[in-house]
């Protein structure tokens, strides 16, 4: 009996498993085709020149979310249940700017999914989306975090996602400015680079303007503490010297003060 069922058995079995891995390639083509098609709707609105805000993003950024979700390991080690944004997390180690994007979602997110789409909205802000989701996915990290027939295990569909987001690097995106997400981000450096860049950004309003032109250096304080921020090791003093920073920046006959002076005057409080 068994000798004769089990003939029927592989005749019945094959040609399923040859369905549900159709259905497997085409959900994974979908996926892939919304992202793009969305890639291309924001694309064509961004022809006019002006920046990018959330409504014009919203769908490509789900789109994404939702190709990173695809067959994503929920369930790590069967004990604890875990989001997408555990992936983001990875980036931490690809460099020391990653590292701060990441704290910066951390802190800004109240959820998982909200920590995700702040991290989305820095490398889109940033335009450095496709490259930094380039170095993240290795083959390594994503059959770690990926069961079998997820659509980020193939090299292929990951080299296509690539390709469909440097697009978007091209773009000028405003995204999460009311939580911040929009500042931007400068590289540590010398304390005379820091005051070189305060003065530009400082040159781009009016200098009769007294309040837009402390608002500039205001800016690039930000910027500053953001990169110092791991020389600070405490992030009460990093804010309490970012207030520093403004308040100086603020005073029109004044230059504007490097961060160390602001450092300096934070520690005395």
């Amino acid at each position: 009996f068994i000798s004769v069922c089990q003939p029927f058995r592989r005749s019945v079995n094959t040609p399923t498993a040859g369905v549900c891995g159709m259905q497997a390639t085409a959900a994974i083509e979908a996926l892939l085709s919304r992202l793009a098609a969305c890639v291309d709707d924001v694309v064509e609105r961004a022809r006019s020149g002006a920046e990018l805000r959330e409504g014009e993003a919203e769908g490509m950024c789900a789109a994404l979310e939702e190709l990173l979700a695809h067959r994503f390991k929920r369930r790590q080690f069967l004990l604890f249940s875990v989001h997408p944004w555990s992936l983001a997390e990875h980036a931490e180690a690809l460099s020391s700017a990653a590292a701060v994007r990441i704290g910066v979602a951390r802190q800004t997110g109240s959820t998982d999914s909200a920590r995700l789409r702040a991290w989305l909205y820095l490398l889109l802000n940033r335009r450095e989306l496709a490259a930094e989701v380039d170095a993240l996915l290795t083959p390594e990290l994503c059959s770690l975090m990926y069961t079998r027939g997820a659509a980020l295990l193939g090299s292929a569909e990951r080299d296509r996602l690539v390709r469909t987001l440097k697009p978007l690097a091209a773009l000028r995106f405003r995204l999460g400015a009311s939580a911040g997400l929009c500042l931007p981000e400068q590289p540590s450096g010398s304390l005379e680079d820091a005051r070189l860049s305060a003065a530009a950004c400082a040159a781009d309003v009016p200098t009769a303007d007294a309040a837009l032109a402390a608002a500039a250096a205001a800016a690039v304080a930000r910027a500053e503490a953001a990169a110092h921020a791991d020389d600070l090791g405490d992030s009460a003093v990093a804010r309490a010297a970012l207030l520093s920073y403004e308040t100086l920046a603020a005073e029109p006959a004044s230059e504007p003060p490097s961060y160390s002076e602001a450092q300096a005057a934070a520690l005395q409080r």
